[in-house]
């Protein structure tokens, strides 16, 4: 009975003993595969981490900055416009320098305590300029009170071009954020950064009872680590999932990397603003959003202010509720001098201080937006859209004060040729280049400036009028033992008659026929007829050649109405055009970008300084003499009042029915395109002349003419030619005229229709004078 009793006691307990094993049997395999999926996850994890923190960790903006601009002793300057240029790139005027970003002023001396920059082929430190002028002539040159060869100015930064996932930030090393930002992000955000391995209990407590203490979140119990996991690799869901995922990446951060090396990344990495659609990201960019400073110019209370922002960048938005950052920027303040990173005198000082942000919160508008379009077109030739994401830095021939004063002089005139000419919806587009280099210094693409829409600079197709002529003299003028200066040519009434038998009569602007004029008069003066017969005479295939030499590059379709200019260029492709002429024949193609650099500042390109000839210096010399008489006493003749005598040359040019006016002219460092006309294409009632003209010389008024000189080729000789002719004689003919000529064409005669009268009398015919 017992025994009964006892087994059937046992049986029970042998039950329970066999269930539980099998549950800890079940529970074992379920440990041992949750850790295996675990370890095979954070696998997983550990190639994602490393893949994007090995690799190119951002999208990083492109930076676009303007000319790079170099001082050496002996160069004219004007200290004026660099002053002026320094305003514009944020420098302020003071009397004394004592700080990085400030710049002292004087008749004959400017001094620059310039910001750090890398922007060149070696990295310069903050440093302190003096530039020494005597009659506008550098003659001394310093770099913190040691004379030197030279001097770069830095560049103004243009734009920041974003990438498609709208982040821009800028980034910064660590060792250019201040120390103070550092241990003050630190103190805030995770206070043991230095002794966890990633995820920290104890910064979890003590966040809870701060923020229990003070009534509100104060403190964060991620740490920094775990936050950059989560903005590097995660969204920013609240789920347990993506904190399990957070907690894996940060341990995998801290067994991968330096604590230094995940600083700096989340130093670069950290959301701190919106700008509208494009969201600031890193305190290097956030400096520059929210008070216009670079990382190591700003305040304690603004260092205090950027690190509020850690925490809530729309709820703490100094401009939409400065009452909330402000207090949150006071609560940092109070937390550095309880930790004794601020003494009691800067704490007060700060604590007192103004939010200090910029007035408007818009970073790095595209001012320029023609000028960029032309930009962005030159860097997809020349990188790959993948490497232009990589924080590359491009530099380029542009000057705010040439940009400035070309749409000054567009705000000006366009009312007033309206209203003179009781015209309305005028456009515009004009194009400032560097003769020397081809760079575009400046360009405005509609009369609107800042317009981001259709650029006419670079689109807008039009028949170029007149100004295909002097391409047509070129081409004549290349021909030196058949054409000069002085070679006559036909005005007189003509009709031309195409393949399926349509005539074609065409006339001078005016109506008249001259009977016959010298080959420079039907230049000057831009005569249809006489460049009619020059072109067909030369045939219209070596018009092309020359076209296609001095550097346009799209197909042409020639007929007879092109020697009057019935072909579509824009503005740009005219540009290219008279580069070689401005250029004594020789010329780059016109581009914007002069160099691009990677963010280690190796050159990924640079535009080759190597011109080349597409005209003979002898034939641009003659056609550049031409066009200085234009502009005296020619088509152009009223630039001698609007210019003041000035050395210009340039070219008119009007399409049929007045639909597009054009003036193209340089002196002799800038050239100049104008072109004005409606997006309709009906007419201006302007010519060339009364339309495009007196904007170029508005613009060249402002800016300052550098006087053309005059240096004639060894193969160039002044010579004598019969007017009726064009013969080259001696001094003993009648109605003679004096032209420069290819001393290769020259064969002088002594026959002509006409003896000089010889009006000496008996005496002196005797005795001499």
């Amino acid at each position: 009975m017992s025994k009964n009793k006892t087994q059937k006691q046992s049986a029970p307990a042998d039950k329970k003993k066999s269930l539980s094993s099998r549950i800890g049997l079940t529970l074992g395999k379920l440990m041992i595969a949750t850790i295996f999926a675990l370890g095979i996850f954070s696998i997983y994890l550990d190639a994602k981490v490393r893949k994007t923190f090995e690799g190119q960790r951002w999208h990083i903006p492109v930076q676009v900055y303007g000319q790079l601009r170099t001082l050496q002793p002996g160069e004219r300057v004007d200290l004026n416009e660099i002053a002026q240029s320094l305003i514009i790139n944020g420098y302020k005027k003071v009397n004394y320098v004592t700080r990085v970003g400030e710049f002292s002023h004087s008749a004959e001396r400017l001094i620059i305590f310039q910001r750090a920059f890398d922007f060149v082929d070696s990295a310069n430190h903050a440093q302190q300029l003096s530039i020494d002028v005597v009659n506008d002539i550098v003659v001394t040159l310093s770099v913190d009170e040691q004379p030197v060869a030279r001097v770069t100015l830095e560049p103004k930064l243009l734009a920041r071009l974003v990438p498609d996932n709208k982040e821009d930030r800028v980034l910064v090393s660590l060792e250019e954020v201040p120390s103070q930002l550092i241990d003050t992000l630190l103190l805030i955000e995770d206070r043991d950064y230095y002794h966890h391995h990633g995820i920290s209990p104890l910064g979890i407590f003590r966040a809870l009872f701060n923020n229990i203490r003070a009534g509100r979140t104060v403190q964060g119990g991620s740490t920094l680590t775990q936050q950059l996991a989560k903005n590097m690799f995660l969204s920013r869901e609240r789920t347990l999932s993506r904190k399990i995922k957070e907690a894996l990446m940060a341990l995998i951060l801290e067994l991968r990397y330096s604590k230094d090396q995940l600083l700096e990344a989340y130093i670069n990495e950290v959301y701190l603003g919106q700008n509208y659609a494009n969201g600031v990201y890193g305190f290097g960019l956030a400096a520059q959003f929210y008070f216009g400073k670079s990382i190591n110019e700003i305040s304690h209370a603004q260092m205090a202010l950027l690190i509020a922002q850690v925490k809530g960048p729309s709820y703490y938005d100094p401009w939409r509720h400065p009452k909330r950052a402000k207090e949150r920027r006071d609560l940092v303040l109070r937390l550095m001098f309880e930790q004794h990173l601020l003494s009691l005198v800067d704490f007060e000082l700060a604590a007192e201080s103004e939010l200090s942000v910029r007035s408007h919160r818009r970073l790095a508008k595209k001012n320029y937006p023609a000028y960029l379009q032309l930009v962005n077109a030159e860097l997809n030739r020349h990188l790959s859209s993948f490497t232009q994401k990589s924080g590359i830095k491009v530099f380029t021939g542009f000057s705010h004060r040439s940009q400035q004063l070309l749409e000054q002089s567009v705000a000006q005139q366009l009312p007033l040729l309206e209203r003179q000419y009781k015209q309305s919806d005028l456009e515009v587009a004009m194009i400032v280049t560097d003769i020397a280099s081809g760079e575009v210094r400046a360009l405005v693409g509609g009369r609107e400036s800042g317009y981001a829409g259709f650029n006419r600079a670079i689109n807008a197709k039009r028949h170029i009028g007149s100004l295909i002529k002097p391409i047509i003299y070129a081409t004549a003028l290349q021909r030196y033992q058949q054409y000069n200066l002085a070679t006559p040519l036909d005005d007189k009434a003509i009709t031309l008659q195409s393949g399926s038998g349509k005539k074609w009569q065409p006339k001078n602007y005016d109506g008249k026929y001259r009977g016959q004029v010298s080959l420079i008069e039907g230049l000057v003066y831009s005569l249809n007829i006489p460049t009619i017969n020059l072109g067909m005479s030369l045939g219209l295939d070596s018009v092309a050649d020359t076209i296609k030499a001095l550097g346009y590059m799209h197909k042409l379709q020639m007929r007879p109405s092109v020697l009057l200019g019935a072909i579509n260029m824009s503005p740009l492709d005219v540009n290219q055009l008279y580069l070689p002429i401005a250029g004594k024949g020789y010329s780059q193609k016109s581009h914007t970008i002069t160099k691009i650099l990677s963010p280690k500042n190796e050159t990924l390109w640079q535009n080759n300084l190597i011109s080349e000839q597409r005209l003979s210096g002898n034939t641009a010399y003659l056609v550049d003499y031409a066009l200085a008489q234009v502009t005296k006493v020619g088509t152009a003749r009223s630039l001698t009042w609007r210019l003041n005598n000035k050395q210009v040359a340039g070219k008119t040019g009007t399409s049929n029915s007045s639909r597009d006016s054009w003036f193209i002219g340089y002196d002799d460092k800038h050239l100049i395109t104008t072109w004005l006309g409606k997006d309709d294409n009906t007419s201006t009632g302007l010519t060339g002349s009364s339309g495009a003209l007196p904007l170029f010389a508005s613009f060249m008024k402002k800016q300052g003419v550098v006087n053309k000189i005059e240096e004639k080729p060894a193969g160039i000789v002044v010579t004598l030619f019969e007017q009726q002719t064009g013969n080259a004689v001696t001094d003993a003919c009648a109605n003679t005229v004096i032209y420069p000529a290819i001393r290769k064409g020259i064969f002088t005669t002594k026959q002509c229709l006409q003896a000089k009268e010889d009006k000496r009398s008996w005496f002196e015919k005797i005795f001499g004078e």
